[in-house]
């Protein structure tokens, strides 16, 4: 799978870490192909964002990796809804969030805007941001 590819550069092979809040760093949690073109891609939180090393390292290469592939010429050809729309990347957590991960969030927001893909946290605790 072409995501695969990608991620190994961010995760290593094989990599998953079942009792962080953030997983399955190889595959994509959901994706979502709009009618109206684009796609969004959601990754899921299976516990709160903490401010620990390994949750933020672990969110930052999941965001990366992510955009990385979002941005690979044959992301098209997997998903062709893209050349109709944008690329949403959302992160869909209903646990607390840290203000450590928050801030690693925004500052991925940033290189996800010059990228023209739009990264959002959707809180399902405090709604979306």
């Amino acid at each position: 799978m072409l995501y695969a590819l990608f991620i190994a550069a961010y995760s290593g092979e094989g990599d998953v870490v079942m009792s962080a809040p953030i997983q399955n760093l190889d595959a994509f949690d959901v994706v979502g192909v709009r009618k109206d073109g684009g796609v969004d891609l959601v990754t899921s939180c299976s516990g709160p964002l903490h401010d620990s090393t390994e949750t933020l390292q672990l969110l930052n290469r999941k965001i990366a990796a992510y955009l990385t592939t979002a941005k690979h010429p044959n992301f098209v050809l997997h998903y062709p809804a893209v050349s109709r729309g944008r690329v949403q990347v959302l992160i869909s957590c209903g646990y607390a969030i840290g203000m450590s991960a928050r801030g690693l969030i925004q500052s991925n927001q940033v290189k996800a805007a010059e990228q023209r893909i739009t990264l959002a946290l959707f809180d399902s605790v405090s709604g979306p941001e």
